[in-house]
């Protein structure tokens, strides 16, 4: 089975068991690694059994792949975040987007005062585009939420705070796994059987876990990688559950009442 995932340390944190045998599966699985932005676009070719993608570019394949319960990234307490050089006004200025299919310029476009002008910049650029003047602000997801600090950066939106405001106490839906719409259900649910397995070993043995997701990582510093990996990897992770499901349904109801999207609901298994 075809499994494509970023190189994020996260989802190799949650790959871990899995690519490396350390629990029994039901399938051979091989990876292919490429950013999200790069697996949203390609994700309507269907070229993977499993594929990570946004929440935001889900609904464009959806005729294509279910989402699975198990892999997701929610934050719990955190979310994309808008960073300047200094605290500006976002109203007419020009903003750095990781892509437009990705959850978080669809979270910008819902709760920014106003959307302004999104240039799409891959994620990991767009900390020296706001610092080359190329764009006034950026969304910033993955690790250089934890870093653009270190380079006189400042945080303009909290898109977790609006988030809130909105959904109370339910998680930020961020990224997903997703797994081809025509695969018997026997073997989606032993793949899903399988990832759980995958992240609850890589829970038990965390050090191990952040090694291994450590050779994808940008930074070369164990303790910032590992803070990141648990901002976005919890108990939302293995089963999204109940609370997975209404923060989904929150996202798109917002969505569709902001006219960025029709109504939509997604199908899970």
């Amino acid at each position: 089975m075809l499994i494509a995932h970023t190189p994020d340390p996260d989802d190799a944190f949650m790959f871990y068991a899995m690519f490396e045998h350390k629990i029994k599966t039901s399938f051979e699985y091989d990876q292919v690694v490429k950013d999200i932005e790069t697996l949203n676009k390609e994700s309507v070719d269907l070229k993977y059994d499993v594929t990570a993608i946004s929440a935001n570019g889900y609904m464009h394949v959806s005729d294509k792949y279910d989402l699975t319960t198990s892999g997701a990234s929610f934050g719990i307490s955190y979310g994309p975040q808008v960073i300047a050089k200094k605290n500006i006004d976002l109203k007419g200025k020009t903003i750095a987007s990781p892509g437009k299919y990705t959850s978080a310029e669809l979270l910008y476009r819902m709760f920014a005062p106003e959307a302004g002008t999104l240039k799409e910049i891959r994620f990991d650029k767009i900390v020296n585009a706001i610092m080359e003047n190329e764009v006034d602000a950026g969304i910033l997801i993955h690790d250089e939420q934890l870093t653009y600090q270190d380079k006189g950066l400042v945080p303009v939106l909290n898109l977790y705070d609006e988030w809130k405001k909105y959904a109370g106490d339910l998680p930020i839906p961020l990224g997903f796994n997703a797994i081809r719409k025509d695969m018997p259900i026997e073997d989606k649910l032993k793949y899903k059987a399988d990832f759980e397995n995958s992240i609850k070993y890589a829970f038990e043995h965390e050090t191990d876990a952040v090694k291994y997701a450590m050779k994808y990582s940008r930074y070369d510093d164990f303790e910032l990688e590992r803070k990141f990996i648990l901002m976005y990897v919890n108990e939302l992770s293995v089963d999204f559950g109940e609370k997975g499901r209404k923060a989904l349904d929150l996202y798109y109801k917002r969505a569709a009442e902001k006219n960025i999207i029709k109504p939509f609901k997604p199908t899970i298994v």
